[in-house]
């Protein structure tokens, strides 16, 4: 499996999704991360050739693209991304997404319930796999579904109007408790490895036992 990504790999994703020109519009690190997620957690996912397009712009168009060399350094990291998402679902690990935290007016981190703002873009990638390929939201399986749910609401948070924006913040406490984001954050990962516990869960026991064979015996 590829090596995660760095922080300063993490930043390069970013910058080089940020170079594709207009009129594309590409994806930022974090709406990637759930789009990824999405993907990873497909029993019967899209082929690479279907859903790397979207990354690099809303529309799929395949004329979005920098140079050849920027290109190709963009796909790789892209796919070490995924390939490192689907390794900590498929091995059980709490999956570490990227998110952006919520500023005030002076531009410091906000804390507490409003920081929970920082997983719109990872719901917002995450619905819009969910839109382009619907396979989990066609699964019945309640557990997926509570989880599906779990996670598609972080994405109203994305509102121009701030009392509706601190409605829904308000409404999310009022009925789940979460005090900030790192709990939301442990909340979310536990909802994707729910939903890959039914859509995926022949590769996680194939990938613990291959697991088990490599780990060296104790003497």
């Amino acid at each position: 499996m590829p090596a995660p990504l760095t922080l300063k790999e993490i930043d390069r994703l970013g910058e080089l999704l940020a170079k594709i020109p207009a009129p594309y519009l590409s994806m930022e690190p974090d709406v990637l991360d759930g789009y990824l997620t999405a993907i990873a957690l497909m029993r019967r996912p899209p082929e690479q050739a279907d859903w790397l397009p979207f990354v690099f712009d809303a529309e799929g168009r395949p004329e979005a693209h920098l140079s050849a060399e920027a290109q190709s350094e963009l796909r790789k990291l892209v796919l070490r991304r995924g390939a490192e998402i689907e390794g900590a679902i498929l091995s059980e690990t709490p999956i570490d997404p990227i998110v952006f935290d919520v500023e005030d007016e002076e531009g410091n981190p906000v804390e507490g319930i409003e920081s929970i703002a920082a997983l719109s873009g990872f719901a917002s990638g995450f619905s819009g796999a969910l839109s382009l390929w619907p396979e989990l939201i066609k699964n019945t399986d309640k557990a997926v579904q509570a989880a599906l749910v779990g996670i598609l609401r972080y994405e109203e948070l994305e509102s121009e109007d701030e009392e509706e924006l601190q409605s829904i913040l308000e409404s999310i406490n009022a009925e789940v408790g979460f005090a900030d984001l790192d709990e939301a954050l442990q909340d979310l990962a536990s909802c994707v490895q729910e939903i890959a516990e039914v859509t995926r869960k022949e590769d996680i026991e194939r990938a613990g036992r291959s697991a088990q064979k490599k780990s060296p015996r104790r003497r």
